[in-house]
């Protein structure tokens, strides 16, 4: 077991983000509604720098709230026509939760394996 000289910043769906998917799907009545325990089974995790203070680093995430929230908004829809015109920093705090853990360590001794994420 190895620490890991990084953070992890788990973003969590909020009940209004829940509610926005669900009224999407309206039209379509073979979706059922969505819950928050079930967008919350499986959320998206980010490794980032270690801070000092859990401020540096809600900072670091809002210095890149706009990729992170167009990605995960696209994740959920078929068409990007869905997407909300104004996806600002307000919107992606009113749509997602941000919960930091300052200790990762890794149970593997292999090296880890990077990818670039498509559009990076």
């Amino acid at each position: 077991m190895y620490f890991v000289d990084r953070s992890v910043v788990v973003l969590k769906p909020t009940q209004a983000f829940v509610d926005w998917l669900n009224q999407l799907n309206d039209d379509d009545e073979q979706m059922p509604d969505l819950t928050l325990n079930q967008v919350r089974s499986n959320c998206t995790t980010f490794l980032i720098p270690q801070f000092d203070e859990p401020e540096q680093a809600v900072a670091y995430i809002g210095e890149r709230y706009q990729a992170i929230l167009d990605a995960e908004l696209s994740g959920w829809l078929g068409d990007d026509d869905d997407l909300p015109e104004e996806r600002d920093f307000a919107l992606f705090t009113e749509f997602f939760e941000l919960e930091i853990h300052d200790t990762v360590l890794d149970l593997e001794v292999a090296d880890l394996q990077v990818s670039p994420v498509v559009g990076e």
